[in-house]
């Protein structure tokens, strides 16, 4: 059955995260007296740890957690942190690409609120569903997410593509039914990915353009 819609993970798929988490953790390292870090340390500490949030990244890069960073960060870093988000080379005009080939495009992303940074981004008229992780009862690597989102798009999993980056990413697709193409820009080798069961693997978002129509 051909593929007609595809569903993108948001951070190390679509967006190079590392950067606006870079600018915030800073921002917070001035606010509160910490050392500042560089882009390698956190993208080490992002992609060695499952399903990070902030705690676990910032515990990693400062050795400890203060609930007081959260809340500065909640209250008036997210916007830095957004301006700070660049879709990967070629991102919008794999988007545009796909929705002019009549594919449907949903979106699956452990944040809050990834309609946010989409909408930043200027690509959230894009989609036709985003699902976050406070839409569903379980986060990935459960299929809840994958599955609300085909749910929303009147969508097949015979006929649905997820393009992701992470181990947890591909048990979810493989858990809601759907072929995975899964990004090396995740910090994990193509060969590697495949091995973890992605259907097929790459390092820029164009290639999955051949895949439909």
């Amino acid at each position: 059955m051909p593929l007609r819609n595809a569903i993108f993970d948001f951070d190390m798929t679509l967006v190079d995260s590392i950067k606006p988490l870079l600018t915030s953790a800073n921002l917070l390292a001035i606010e509160f007296g910490l050392r500042e870090v560089t882009y390698d340390q956190v993208y080490l500490a992002e992609v060695s740890v499952p399903n990070c949030t902030f705690e676990k990244l910032w515990t990693q890069l400062w050795g400890r957690y203060d609930p007081a960073w959260y809340e500065a960060y909640a209250d008036h870093l997210t916007e830095p942190e957004y301006r700070a988000m660049e879709l990967f080379e070629g991102g919008r005009e794999t988007l545009l690409a796909l929705r002019s080939k009549g594919v449907a495009l949903g979106l699956a992303s452990n944040r809050d609120t990834p309609d946010k940074p989409l909408r930043m981004l200027g690509v959230l008229d894009l989609f036709q569903a985003i699902v976050g992780q406070l839409d569903v009862e379980n986060v990935k690597p459960a299929p809840d997410m994958i599955l609300k989102a085909m749910d929303l798009m009147g969508a097949e999993p015979a006929e649905t593509l997820y393009v992701c980056d992470s181990k947890g990413d591909l048990l979810a697709a493989r858990a809601a039914g759907v072929k995975a193409f899964a990004m090396s820009t995740g910090g994990h080798a193509k060969e590697e990915l495949l091995a973890l069961g992605a259907w097929r693997a790459g390092d820029r978002l164009a290639e999955v353009l051949p895949f439909f129509g």
